[in-house]
């Protein structure tokens, strides 16, 4: 196990919480001479850069919380790498106007372990969604704190490494034929999408001016489409 404290003050943390706009009633710790392992009872570890990577938004998606629940992972179990691929493959769902699914994304990739870490990789049996394997490696590791576990809606058990990974990828024909098709159509880089993207995806709610609706404009400003035309 590797040991790694973090850095974060609580000034640091207030602030975080802020800008990401967390429930202020969700208590938080700052973890001091504690490691990420040493968490109280009660609490999560909530590494900073997961909302710092691209695409992810509190509050989170129920996709991104069904693919946690599925694996059994506490949120401070999963790299930051392996969140942005799960919001990336939802991302992709929600632009081809289908929701994004467990069988689906299973089809496409599988848990793997990086370091201490949980990660999520591509599987052998298709093409990869991602055109580049291009990975972050900004510094996350000492970039922690504590919040209570009232942010799920779920109570997690955290996964053991002793546990098995993956079970057998699904038969190509229980899929949904449309999206696979779309979705072997459509590889992209791992990348940052516009906020505004991501507001009319349902995947961000951070639209700062609440008199106005997000449209979405194609090639020219007077063919846009409004949020919920997404929907």
């Amino acid at each position: 196990m590797l040991v790694q404290f973090s850095k974060l003050t609580e000034s640091e943390i207030d602030k975080f919480c802020l800008d990401h706009g967390i429930d202020p009633s969700l208590e938080t710790q700052v973890p001091g001479d504690m490691i990420a392992n040493q968490r109280p009872k009660g609490f999560l570890v909530f590494y900073t850069r997961i909302l710092d990577q691209p695409n992810l938004r509190y509050h989170f998606t129920n996709f991104f919380l069904e693919v946690l629940k599925y694996y059994r992972l506490s949120l401070g179990q999963l790299a930051p790498i392996g969140v942005a691929r799960i919001m990336h493959f939802e991302i992709l769902c929600r632009a081809l106007s289908y929701e994004p699914s467990l069988l689906m994304f299973h089809h496409f990739f599988r848990l793997a372990w990086n370091e201490d870490w949980y990660t999520i990789e591509k599987t052998q049996c298709e093409t990869p969604l991602l055109s580049t394997t291009a990975s972050h490696t900004y510094a996350w590791k000492n970039q922690f704190f504590f919040i209570s576990d009232r942010l799920f809606p779920f109570t997690i058990v955290p996964r053991k490494f002793s546990e098995g990974l993956n079970e057998k990828e699904p038969e190509v024909h229980e899929l949904e034929q449309g999206l696979l098709l779309r979705l072997r159509s459509y590889r992209a880089k791992l990348r940052a999408y516009p906020e505004e993207l991501l507001v009319v995806l349902g995947i961000s709610q951070d639209w700062v001016d609440s008199d106005f609706e997000p449209v979405f404009c194609v090639d020219r400003k007077d063919e846009c489409f409004r949020l919920h035309s997404f929907g």
